[in-house]
């Protein structure tokens, strides 16, 4: 079997898990929506007789708040790439590309999210507010450089997994012949 009818082969929806799909979009779901919502919530008191993080600086909060939304709505290819890396199992060829385009979206979704690594924030609503900076562009470059690590990770769980895999595969379609064999008899 050449590379082509390989890669070919892995494609196949047959060699994919559906609930492995949806459990890697309700992860990524939590991740990237959910939890940091969450965290702004408590953070910000938001809810009734919440904990105050901020305290009563209202501007300071809507300014968080514009940044969260950002991280959030960014976010949205990352947790649709993650359906088809949960559904195509490690050392499939299938999951490769997106693993790839996964980390390189990361990457660029953290130097988005973070504004170039320097987060500006309003005191007040009014737009002649003193405004607090914090630059982080530094810890923004490691983690990113990180993000694009992950594109030789991709490369190493194929060829860690390829064998269990490929027995994984044969174990499959002998279960399924064997179905099949008995059906015909019986």
């Amino acid at each position: 079997m050449t590379l082509i009818e390989e890669i070919r082969s892995d494609m196949s929806l047959k060699n994919g898990s559906l609930s492995g799909a949806m459990l890697s979009f309700f992860l990524s779901l939590m991740m990237f929506i959910a939890v940091p919502y969450a965290v702004f919530v408590f953070a910000s008191g938001s809810l009734d007789g919440g904990i105050t993080i901020f305290g009563n600086v209202n501007g300071l909060a809507d300014g968080v708040w514009g940044w969260v939304m950002n991280m959030m709505k960014y976010s949205v290819p990352l947790i649709l790439l993650s359906v088809p890396i949960g559904f195509y199992r490690a050392g499939s060829y299938s999951r490769v590309p997106f693993r790839i385009l996964f980390a390189l979206y990361l990457g660029t979704w953290l130097w988005i999210a973070s504004g170039g690594g320097i987060f500006s924030f309003p005191l007040t609503g009014d737009a002649s507010s003193a405004v607090i900076s914090l630059d982080v562009r530094y810890v923004a470059y490691v983690i990113i450089m990180i993000s694009f690590a992950m594109i030789f990770l991709a490369f190493s769980e194929l060829g860690g997994n390829r064998k269990k895999y490929l027995e994984a595969l044969d174990r499959k379609r002998d279960t399924m012949s064997e179905r099949k064999a008995r059906r015909l008899s019986g």
